[in-house]
């Protein structure tokens, strides 16, 4: 026994081994450091000169000569995206990207330099396409760059486009931070009398700083709610009562902050090791005090962070002077320190410095010729009585733009007359209604006709539905729409999480639906679902049964091991943070439905279709990722495939099972399909298999006899 347990694991091991050994030991996002000159003019034509990259962020100035003038002058910058972390990644890894930007806060131009994408196989070199990065030139920085609304979308790679979208409007934003006045970071259009994101990140009102490991980077921003209308603005009316009511449980004067953390490595936020420092006192944060609100859906942070949520610091931390913020993780050698000044902060700073510097001024001697310039003015009898005028009856907020009533466009100093505003809320979309408006109704509502005629097939019991199923499979989530599931996704929740399913909510609705039925009935997906599936079924009937053979049970066995080994190849380097894609050469799938130019691939798909025209499910059985992957789940599946007695002597069902999952009374239920063909057996057979127990036993006892005469006859 154990001899054969270490021939079927040893094979396993050593695909773990190779898996392990794919990893990369360091992974790094800024792998680009020269820009194709080509590439920055064709960001920025109408540059004739860039200086070399340098300041924070880096950046390289364009300039052009004046035609007025003839002298050089600045007219924008170009950056490459790899430098303003933290990256945003793609469905299968980072996207890189050069940018040019004006210096009225308008793109000029977008190249990409880098991505790998699984589907590049099938689809081609998809964000390079003709006309696609051309059409971000003039889009202004102050937009949402969403897909299908402010930038185009491709079908089929929504979340590669959005990685890009965001990644440059971001970077171009941080740039504009550093280098451009607040006038221009506000969209043109915005004119609804309240602070940007931007603006308020550029006005000092958020901090903002990088955390980061050998895998990548996350950013995280945090803004001091000084009233609840302003909390309101930021994360909407749900996330504000819910922060409202911790604060109220705690019964003090706290004070709240609102997070919010982007980039792909959302993981290195936790909600421990967080304390705060002013003068002698540490301040250490529990885990409760620092309360998540799960993805940014309202409010301003909608689409400007990940996630989002708020952080209660204890009522004796005195908010109108400066603290310290710690943030202390095991990824980290040191403990990340940011230095906090809230707008009470920076107001009585702002105040202090301008009384200092009133002092000093009126402290030092005067110059001589102010002198001369006082004493020809008394002299002047024309002059008008001015009385004098001391530093203390000079009101400070003459002279300094008031800045403690957050989000307010007077707080900025350009503009000091501008008309206080309030924040009183208006009513924003609901999640729901967003999701709604981006939804493609033709292939929802193909996922659902799909989905319900594959259940109403599995419960009825009924091959001619089962074949309806099959072909609607095949057809449309196969050739049509491509909605298909692959264990790609199963890479992409590891590097993004979840969230990666909320924006396409057909993909959202099959990935529920594997997950259900799964944990119900075993691999339904696999039996109905499944395009590539339903193909090898169709193959198993036009083959004729003369050329398909059955495989040994001595193979067989063994074999069903190995699809768990490509699993392990394929997840293992996910897990360990790898960005390497190497699903594509164990799933056949886009490879056929998707047309794939690679002749490499198309051999491989070849050869898994002639085994599968051979061997009934053969990809199923032994190569399949995504089926082991399920197969995993269904181990703890609540409903399984009920036996009779008469299974035990029966073999019908042993021999039409496609997967090799039946023995005897035996089913092996992770290798299960539920394709109910020896249910439907049971059933056709009125609920029990053809054979009455008394005629069984008869042949039995027939049997016996013969085998004992016949050994009695050779000895």
């Amino acid at each position: 026994m154990l001899r054969r347990m270490n021939r079927v694991l040893s094979p396993v091991f050593a695909v773990l081994l190779l898996a392990l050994a794919l990893c990369p030991s360091h992974v790094t996002a800024q792998r680009l450091r020269d820009i194709d000159p080509t590439l920055l003019q064709a960001v920025m034509p109408q540059a004739e000169r860039f200086s070399d990259r340098a300041g924070e962020p880096l950046v390289m100035q364009a300039f052009r000569p004046d035609p007025a003038t003839g002298q050089e002058v600045l007219i924008g910058y170009a950056f490459h995206t790899s430098d303003l972390p933290p990256e945003q990644i793609g469905y299968s890894g980072p996207i890189e990207a050069v940018v040019g930007m004006d210096l009225t806060g308008h793109i000029t131009g977008v190249r990409v330099t880098y991505y790998w994408e699984s589907i590049q196989s099938s689809m081609g070199d998809f964000l390079r396409a003709r006309g696609f990065q051309e059409h971000f030139t003039g889009k202004h920085i102050g937009d949402a760059f969403k897909p299908y609304q402010d930038v185009e979308g491709i079908s089929r790679a929504t979340i590669s486009v959005r990685a890009l979208a965001r990644g440059v409007r971001d970077a171009a934003r941080r740039v504009a931070i550093a280098h451009l006045s607040t006038e221009v970071v506000s969209s043109p259009d915005d004119g609804d009398g309240q602070l940007s994101w931007l603006e308020m990140r550029q006005l000092g009102m958020v901090e903002t700083f990088l955390i980061q490991d050998a895998m990548g980077a996350a950013e995280i921003n945090l803004v001091h709610i000084e009233s609840e209308p302003f909390g309101e603005y930021l994360v909407g009316e749900a996330a504000m009562n819910s922060a409202r009511r911790a604060l109220a449980s705690r019964g003090n004067d706290d004070h709240l902050l609102i997070y919010g953390v982007d980039g792909a490595r959302l993981r290195l936020f936790e909600r421990e090791g967080w304390s705060v420092v002013q003068g002698a006192d540490t301040i250490e944060l529990s885990e409760g005090e620092v309360r998540p609100f799960g993805l940014a859906a309202a409010g301003l942070l909608d689409g400007q962070v990940v996630i989002s949520g708020a952080m209660i610091i204890d009522g004796s931390v005195d908010v109108s002077k400066p603290f310290t913020i710690i943030y202390d993780h095991e990824a980290f050698e040191e403990p990340v320190e940011v230095e906090f000044l809230t707008g009470v902060a920076q107001l009585a700073l702002e105040e202090a410095t301008l009384v200092e510097a009133a002092e000093e001024a009126a402290e030092a001697p005067e110059a001589p010729e102010a002198q001369e310039d006082v004493s020809e003015v008394a002299a002047d009898e024309s002059a008008p009585d001015v009385p004098p005028v001391t530093v203390a009856e000079v009101p400070v907020e003459d002279v300094v733009p008031a800045v403690a009533a957050p989000g307010l466009i007077d707080d900025v100093p350009a503009a000091p007359a501008a008309p206080a505003l309030d924040f009183t809320v208006v009513q924003e979309e609901t999640v729901l209604e967003r999701t709604l408006a981006d939804i493609s109704w033709p292939r929802l509502i193909g996922m659902v006709i799909a989905i319900l005629l594959a259940m109403a097939a599995f419960f009825s019991k009924r091959m001619m539905l089962r074949g309806a199923s099959l072909t609607v499979t095949l057809v449309y989530l196969g050739f049509v729409d491509g909605g298909f599931l692959s264990v790609s996704h199963i890479t992409a929740a590891i590097w993004r999480g979840p969230s990666v399913f909320l924006s396409d909510i057909p993909l959202l609705i099959i990935v529920s639906f594997t997950l259900l039925t799964t944990l119900f009935w075993g691999r339904v997906f696999c039996g109905y679902l499944c395009p590539f599936g339903a193909l090898q079924d169709l193959l198993d009937r036009i083959v004729p049964k003369r050329f398909q053979i059955a495989v040994p049970k001595r193979i067989h066995r063994p074999g069903l091991y190995l699809k768990y080994g490509i699993l392990a190849v394929i997840l293992v380097p996910a897990i360990a943070g790898s960005r390497v894609s190497l699903y594509q050469y164990f799933e056949p799938f886009a490879t056929i439905f998707f047309g794939s130019p690679s002749r490499i691939l198309w051999l491989i798909a070849g050869l898994i279709l002639a085994a599968s025209a051979v061997i009934p499910r053969f990809y199923c059985r032994y190569a399949c990722p995504l089926g082991a992957a399920l197969a995993v789940g269904s181990l703890i599946s609540l409903k399984r495939i009920a036996r009779v007695p008469q299974c035990g002597h029966c073999n019908v069902c042993e021999q039409k099972c496609p997967t090799g999952a039946i023995e005897k009374s035996t089913v092996d239920f992770k290798e299960c399909v539920r394709c109910n063909v020896c249910e439907i057996k049971l059933i056709e057979k009125a609920g029990v298999c053809r054979h009455e127990m008394s005629d069984v036993n008869e042949r039995l006892i027939q049997i016996q006899t013969e085998s004992t005469q016949e050994a009695g006859d050779v000895v």
